[in-house]
């Protein structure tokens, strides 16, 4: 499975305390895979925003092909149903008001056929 790969959040989000934060982390990863009978595979995704901030919300392109397949949901974590044994980047994007990053995660999904 691939990593997560990271990228500086220029979003000024603010954190609990209030606190002006300038620089967040947005991280792609990749949950868990399962099998989903013949050649397919259930792949959990998620993001994550270090430090965390509220009033974000996260979309998914699950094809690196630049068009986001999920509407904005609060939600960081989604499901989506590939071939098995694929190579696959997949990309999030977080968005509060106006200003969005965007980060990725590739990974190679699982072998389930026979």
């Amino acid at each position: 499975m691939g990593g997560a790969a990271l990228l500086g959040l220029m979003l000024g989000f603010a954190v609990p305390n209030g606190q002006a934060v300038p620089n967040a982390t947005l991280t792609a990863n990749v949950q868990n895979q399962q099998c989903q009978g013949g050649d397919f595979v259930n792949v959990t995704l998620s993001a994550t925003l270090n430090p965390p901030a509220q009033r974000v919300q996260f979309q998914w392109d699950f094809n690196n092909d630049g068009v986001f397949d999920t509407p904005l949901s609060p939600n960081p974590t989604v499901n989506h149903l590939y071939p098995d044994e694929t190579n696959v980047t997949a990309v999030v994007r977080a968005v509060r008001g106006s200003r969005s990053a965007t980060d990725s995660v590739t990974f190679s999904t699982l072998r389930c056929g026979g």
